[in-house]
């Protein structure tokens, strides 16, 4: 721009009537850039009162408003950079307004959420830190829940444990059956009805059949009692309190899956499968249930 056109002032007459600016800025850009000058402000200046990038600012002094991000853009910075030099506003948006109609290209590139460069569109410290600490609660209560499934009241130490004796279980010797001892066991119906009975609150539970189809999975509340389908496949169970859950099949009740808080998974709730599994061993100082027949026959 020519020193002419930023240092135009209004000319007196003879008469001393005013007769205008004998050149005129070319475009709104030298309109800005001249207001800017009449006010001792560089460019510097503006960016630091408007908070926008000297490249826009060089851009519209230079009237190329069409390289700027987008027309929203231009008419937004145009009007920052008028209130920066008391220039009317809308005045100034629509001579932008004029110059972008009339332009020939129209840009094509993509503006971010915000830029680097421009200090009033960068998100907070204190924002920053909420957005952290918001990730962190959801990776935590993530993992919770995918603990919750996989080792449900359970632990890997405790897991061990319980693989450890079930090895030793599986490599001690069969105890001799008594002389003269009859098996008893009873005949099972296998469409006997098979119920599981919350004996605590809030115990989870799943039960699904051979090929993996979930039949139910939930908190089961105290007294809260489940009935195997009769028609399902195999069905089989997971839960980590196996201990706090009656089982009865056909009315009768059958020794629980586990003493003790340890998971368990994939053991068959058929009537069959219940029925034959061991009898529950009695507590410490109590004679077993052929101890005390004995006794009293004796």
């Amino acid at each position: 721009m020519s020193d002419t056109a930023n240092n135009a002032n209004a000319a007196s007459s003879d008469d001393g009537a005013t007769t205008g600016d004998l050149f005129p800025p070319a475009h709104v850009g030298e309109r800005l850039a001249a207001a800017r000058v009449a006010h001792n402000l560089t460019l510097s200046d503006i960016a630091s009162r408007t908070r926008i990038p000297m490249r826009h600012l060089e851009a519209m002094e230079a009237g190329k408003f069409e390289t700027l991000p987008g027309r929203t853009y231009a008419i937004g910075f145009g009007k920052a950079y008028a209130r920066a030099v008391d220039l009317p506003e809308e005045e100034i948006a629509q001579q932008i307004r004029v110059a972008l109609g009339g332009a020939s290209h129209v840009p094509t590139r993509e503006v971010t959420q915000f830029d680097l460069d421009e200090p009033s569109k960068v998100p907070s410290a204190k924002l920053a830190l909420l957005a952290a600490v918001t990730g962190a609660v959801i990776l935590l209560a993530g993992f919770g829940i995918w603990r919750s499934y996989l080792f449900p009241a359970a632990n890997v130490e405790e897991l061990a444990q319980a693989a450890d004796a079930a090895s030793a279980s599986d490599a001690a010797p069969a105890r001799p059956r008594p002389a003269g001892a009859v098996s008893a066991a009873p005949a099972v119906d296998p469409k006997a009805e098979v119920v599981f009975t919350a004996t605590e609150d809030n115990i989870w539970i799943k039960f699904y059949d051979g090929e993996g189809k979930q039949l139910m999975q939930k908190q089961m509340a105290l007294g809260e009692q489940y009935v195997v389908p009769a028609d399902a496949v195999n069905p089989q169970v997971w839960t980590g309190r196996p201990d706090a859950f009656e089982i009865t099949v056909g009315g009768r009740t059958v020794p629980p899956l586990g003493t003790s808080e340890i998971a368990v998974k994939d053991v068959p709730v058929t009537a069959a499968a219940l029925m034959a599994r061991p009898a529950a061993p009695a507590p410490a100082g109590e004679p077993s249930q052929a101890g005390a027949s004995a006794t009293t026959e004796g």
